[in-house]
């Protein structure tokens, strides 16, 4: 692989030339036609980085990620990683670990890194959040909840609760736990959970709440103090896949079954025995919007303020 002064010499131009050529800048069709066949056949490989530069753009995304081994976080990556191809972007990760501090770091790091833009994928939004988003001076996406003063992609968390609890109550259920989350996430602990208790009251059904975690190892130990103590529930809701997987281990120890519902579309609910019914989000359209939105962002060009991202009926079938 040559260089940029290996090129510049094979080609018989100047290096300002060979730079204004990868920065697409003017050049001769004859000098272009020339140097588009020495970079082919040596596969040059600019420095993407010190080529930005000069053009006050790195073509690097930045991404924070609340989890790993999460299939929501995957298949959202996924789709911003789609759309990063696509549009010739880099693409870094950051990992939080639902850490607040973390996360606000992460987006310190990404602006001190010259990053084009940043997508957040947020459970809860705080002004510390909020203070240092509007600090960096580059386009930020929150994906996965609303705020006012954000730029957002969400899902119809409401409705998918709706779904639910109106399923269940069709059904005949009449004795349903739900575990939810915190209030601090308001897509699931507060959107969520009202869905869900709207779709039972239309059948007069009123569900016992429990709060607890978004890990599944934290979770189980919830449900099992609860479970333990109350077991007349003839279904059970968990408000993400990892609560409804935690409350199916409880369950198969036990020897206990249930109805399980979870969120999200986890594969696992489907392969673990008997499976756990789920309401299917498309995490990955949603990283693809998000990241088509953000490039919008960059290119100074005019985006809604928020998006949601419907649910799937096929939930019902």
């Amino acid at each position: 692989m040559k260089n940029i002064d290996d090129i510049a010499k094979l080609a018989g131009v100047s290096k300002s030339t060979v730079s204004r050529y990868l920065n697409n800048g003017s050049v001769s069709s004859q000098t272009k036609q020339k140097l588009d066949e020495i970079i082919q056949t040596y596969d040059y490989q600019p420095n993407q980085f010190a080529q930005s530069l000069r053009a006050h753009r790195t073509n690097m995304i930045g991404t924070i990620i609340p989890r790993m081994n999460s299939h929501a976080v995957d298949e959202t990556v996924k789709g911003i990683k789609t759309i990063c191809d696509k549009l010739n972007y880099r693409l870094l990760l950051n990992y939080t670990n639902l850490n607040t501090e973390l996360e606000i770091d992460a987006l310190e790091t990404f602006y001190r890194s010259k990053m084009d833009g940043v997508i957040f994928m947020a459970t809860d939004i705080t002004p510390e959040h909020i203070e240092v988003i509007n600090k960096v001076r580059v386009p930020v996406i929150i994906v996965g909840q609303s705020h006012k003063d954000l730029h957002c992609i969400t899902y119809d968390d409401y409705q998918a609760g709706y779904l639910v609890g109106d399923l269940l109550g069709q059904k005949g259920y009449q004795h349903i736990k739900f575990f939810g989350v915190t209030e601090s996430d308001s897509a699931v602990g507060i959107h969520r959970k009202n869905g869900l208790i709207a779709g039972l009251q239309k059948h007069g059904i009123q569900p016992s709440i429990s709060i607890t975690s978004f890990h599944y190892s934290e979770a189980l130990i919830d449900v099992e103090k609860e479970l333990q103590t109350h077991k007349h529930y003839d279904a059970i809701v968990g408000a993400t896949d990892a609560i409804a997987l935690a409350v199916h281990k409880y369950q198969s120890k036990h020897g206990i079954s249930k109805h399980v519902v979870g969120f999200g579309g986890d594969p696992v609910t489907e392969i673990v025995s008997p499976p756990i019914q789920t309401v299917p989000y498309a995490f990955e359209h949603a990283g693809e919007v998000a990241m088509d939105m953000l490039d919008k962002m960059i290119q100074h060009q005019p985006v809604e303020k928020e998006i949601v991202i419907g649910i799937d009926q096929t939930f019902k079938k």
